[in-house]
């Protein structure tokens, strides 16, 4: 399976909709724009975890022109409930804080209110509650880490 393939099923994955703030199903023409330009964009970074040879799943990095970077990650269906999502941030930040071209200054994540689970993971890897926001409309928290 390609690797756009891949990111649109997990990205379409009933559980990832109903936790993102465009819950809406992604088109594969939509999808393929999407990555085209995130990985054209020197100010992004897309990485896919392995187990093995496994795809487990994605975190993304959106670098902000002052330094932020916004963090979002997924975890593949079959690869849930392993404790493989904080491996997966955690190696993820690791790679993005040695790649100096970003610039990061700080990491954020933006997380919907009701995803304990994503709140877990994001604590787990040292970031802090800074507020409770709108996050397109739908009520958010929104975590950061000094880089």
């Amino acid at each position: 399976m390609r690797d756009s393939d891949l990111l649109l099923a997990w990205a379409n994955d009933p559980a990832t909709r109903a936790q993102s703030f465009q819950p809406d199903r992604i088109e594969a023409a939509t999808h393929e724009l999407w990555l085209a330009n995130r990985l054209a964009s020197p100010s992004s970074r897309l990485l896919i975890g392995l187990e093995g040879p496994t795809p487990i799943g994605q975190v993304r990095f959106d670098r902000d022109p002052d330094g932020t970077v916004e963090v979002g990650i997924s975890v593949a269906a079959d690869a849930r409930n392993r404790g493989l999502g904080g491996s997966l941030l955690t190696a993820g930040l690791a790679a993005v804080r040695r790649d100096r071209s970003l610039g990061v200054r700080t990491f954020v994540a933006r997380i919907r209110l009701d995803n304990d689970v994503s709140a877990a993971l994001f604590r787990g890897a040292g970031f802090h509650l800074v507020e409770e926001s709108i996050c397109n409309a739908i009520p958010c928290l929104i975590f950061e880490l000094p880089a």
